[in-house]
C-alpha cells in the first residue's frame, strides 16, 4: 500500500504545484431594485401604512417605484488545475476564483401614501453605500462560454435617508453601515485570450439593526481583463 500512496502522493503535489494561477482585474455596471424590509418580514412601506393609520384612523394604501444602480471594480486570481486534465490552456473547463471587489450603489424609492386614492403624503427614501467584498467563483468553461456561480461576504458603509412631505415634512437620516452577505451567478464570454465579457446577477442580504433587512438584487454587465 505504501508503494502505492506515496507515487500517488508525489503526482498529486506535483500536479497541484504546476497548476496555472492567472490574475486579473474587472469593471462593472449594474442596475436593479431593491426590497427593504422594517422589521422581520415586515416591509417599509406596509410599517408606512400601519403608522399612518394609527395616527389618522383611516386606510392608507402605498405605492413605490425605485431604481438600484452600481458600479465597481475588482482584483482577482484565476486558478486552474490545468495539469490534472492534461491541458496547457489557462481557461480550462473548470477555474476557481477569488477576488477583492470595491464599489457603490445609490438606491432612491419615489412612494405615495394614499387616503381614498388621493394623494395625501409623497414618500422618498434614499440610500448611499460603499461596500467591500470578498468574492469566490467557480466557473464552467463550455467552448468561449463560461457559466458561473459565486459566494461573498463583505461591509458596507452608507447613509439611509427617508423624507415625507406634504400634510407635514418628516425628514431622517441614519449612518447605515455593517456586513454583507453575497449570492453570484452568471456568465462569462471569452472574448479573447485575456477578455471575458461578463453578464451577471447578484443579490445582497445587508442585516440591519434589529430584525431588519435590505435586499438589494442587481443585473450586472462587466469586462475581465488577465494580467
Amino acid at each position: 500500500m505504501k508503494k502505492i500512496l506515496v507515487p500517488a502522493a508525489a503526482v498529486l503535489i506535483v500536479n497541484v504545484a504546476s497548476a496555472q494561477t492567472e490574475y486579473y482585474v474587472s469593471a462593472k455596471l449594474g442596475g436593479g431594485d431593491t426590497i427593504i424590509y422594517a422589521h422581520g418580514d415586515t416591509k417599509v412601506g406596509d410599517e408606512l401604512v400601519d403608522a399612518f393609520d394609527q395616527e389618522y384612523g383611516v386606510p392608507h394604501k402605498y405605492s413605490n417605484s425605485g431604481l438600484l444602480w452600481e458600479a465597481s471594480g475588482a482584483v482577482g486570481l484565476d486558478w486552474s488545475p490545468s495539469n490534472m486534465y492534461v491541458k496547457k490552456n489557462p481557461y480550462d473547463w473548470f477555474h476557481l476564483r477569488l477576488e477583492a471587489e470595491f464599489g457603490y450603489n445609490n438606491y432612491r424609492e419615489d412612494g405615495k401614501l394614499k387616503q381614498n386614492n388621493i394623494v395625501q403624503h409623497d414618500v422618498e427614501i434614499k440610500y448611499d453605500h460603499f461596500f467591500m467584498l470578498a468574492n469566490g467563483y467557480a466557473d464552467f468553461k463550455i467552448d468561449s462560454v463560461v457559466p458561473y456561480v459565486g459566494l461573498g461576504i463583505g461591509y458596507s458603509f452608507g447613509k439611509e435617508e427617508l423624507t415625507i412631505r406634504n400634510l407635514a415634512e418628516y425628514n431622517e437620516s441614519i449612518d447605515d453601515d455593517g456586513i454583507l452577505y453575497a449570492l453570484h451567478a452568471g456568465v462569462g464570454y471569452k472574448y479573447s485570450d485575456i477578455t471575458i465579457v461578463d453578464l451577471g446577477y447578484k443579490r445582497v442580504y445587508a442585516p440591519k439593526e434589529g430584525d431588519g433587512l435590505d435586499v438589494f438584487s442587481t443585473i450586472r454587465l462587466g469586462v475581465r481583463f488577465r494580467i
